[in-house]
C-alpha cells in the first residue's frame, strides 16, 4: 500500500474548497490510489506524474516508488461531469 499525502498549500486550499459530495469522491479516489497508484493516466511516457479523474473530481499526483511508496497530491480540480 502507498501513503497518500497532500504535497502543497495549493492542493490543501483546493481540497478545502470542495463541497461535501466532492470530498466524498476525493476519498474514493484516495482509496483507489493507495493499492494501485500507477493505474492513473500517466502524463508523460517516462515521468512519475499522473492524473486520476472520477465523478467530476481530478487529482494530479506524483508517484514516489520504493522506498517511499508515497502518492504526493499536487492538485485537486473539478471538471464537468
Amino acid at each position: 500500500m502507498y501513503d497518500v499525502n497532500v504535497a502543497n498549500q495549493i492542493a490543501e486550499d483546493q481540497i478545502d474548497d470542495l463541497s461535501d459530495p466532492e470530498f466524498e469522491v476525493l476519498k474514493e479516489i484516495y482509496e483507489a490510489l493507495r493499492p494501485a497508484p500507477a493505474n492513473g493516466r500517466q502524463l508523460t511516457p517516462t515521468g512519475n506524474m499522473y492524473v486520476w479523474d472520477h465523478k467530476g473530481v481530478s487529482v494530479t499526483y506524483f508517484l514516489l516508488d520504493a522506498p517511499q511508496r508515497e502518492v504526493a497530491i499536487l492538485r485537486v480540480n473539478r471538471y464537468p461531469a
